[in-house]
């Protein structure tokens, strides 16, 4: 049920439940965001940071974090407890020592910023995560509309845009290129200069090419085939579906399923495969590891 009680409406004496929890033990809402957790017992930090949005933003380190109007209290408790569970499980694989918002840069916005029937995009003039709201349908119940529509399912895909812009704009800085990836380019090859540009320019390798400049890969050529817009062959989208991939199969061999974290929203012929990812993973593997270094250095980013 909805309510007018603000999110954040919380107690400041320390030591004691907020009138929110206190809201939500008597009356409650219907937990959705249970249905992402693939059958797991949601962790307690789960719940208990999203009481306060300060709590919530100061744990992972982000900039902001901000709804639509038509967000009720209900949707804002179940997107933001789901959000929390998708970092939780993100930082199992990048291990930024729950520094997902990367000191404050990141934000996170449900519902308010739409952008041309997308659902999510990242903005890289603000380094804002935009997930767009459920849609409206009240033939389709509520619980279906909220798992299977709107921006749920695509965290990792526009949080392995945050990173690839993050790191071409502020670590590796390039005139030309604002990401590492190549940004909406469809070049198939590049020449840069950077470590991390290398390692990112060894990840595109890998999915593009069989061999380097002579033969595409065996997925790069099924890309094409099923590509009706430049969209699918642009560099950072390229980049941004393997990140999620990568995350889907690293979490995968550690047992874990999180469909508000990621979840495939194009048809499978747009993905590389199980087997193509393996080849790529480690490619990948040595770019988050050298991203780690940088997130974690005295637990700041630079």
């Amino acid at each position: 049920m909805a309510t007018t009680i603000k999110l954040q409406d919380t107690s400041h004496v320390i030591g004691r439940r907020s009138r929110l929890e206190d809201y939500w033990l008597t009356n409650g809402f219907t937990d959705f965001y249970k249905n992402f957790a693939g059958g797991r017992k949601v962790p307690v930090a789960a719940i208990k940071n999203v009481h306060q949005l300060e709590d919530f933003k100061r744990h992972f380190q982000l900039n902001a974090i901000g709804f639509g109007n038509w967000v009720t209290q209900e949707d804002r408790y179940n997107y933001v407890t789901a959000l929390f569970l998708a970092f939780y499980d993100i930082d199992k694989i990048l291990q930024f020592k729950s520094n997902i918002g990367l000191n404050g840069k990141v934000g996170i916005s449900f519902g308010a910023r739409g952008h041309g029937g997308a659902l999510a995009h990242f903005e890289p003039s603000t380094y804002i995560i935009n997930l767009t709201r459920y849609v409206d349908n009240p033939d389709i119940d509520k619980k279906q509309r909220f798992i299977y529509s709107g921006g749920a399912g695509c965290v990792a895909h526009e949080y392995g845009h945050a990173l690839d812009y993050y790191f071409g704009n502020y670590i590796e800085p390039d005139m030309y290129n604002a990401s590492l990836s190549g940004g909406d380019s469809t070049r198939m090859t590049l020449e840069q200069r950077g470590s991390f540009r290398q390692a990112m320019d060894d990840v595109m390798n890998a999915i593009i090419w069989k061999e380097i400049g002579k033969t595409p890969s065996a997925y790069y050529k099924r890309l094409k085939e099923n590509a009706n817009t430049d969209y699918y062959l642009s560099r950072c989208e390229i980049f941004a579906r393997a990140f999620e991939k990568y995350i889907q199969y690293k979490l995968h061999k550690k047992g874990i399923k999180n469909t508000f974290l990621t979840t495939s929203k194009y048809i499978e012929e747009i993905y590389l495969t199980d087997k193509e990812m393996y080849y790529v993973a480690k490619h990948m593997d040595e770019l988050i590891i050298g991203m780690r270094k940088v997130v974690n250095y005295v637990g700041k980013v630079k």
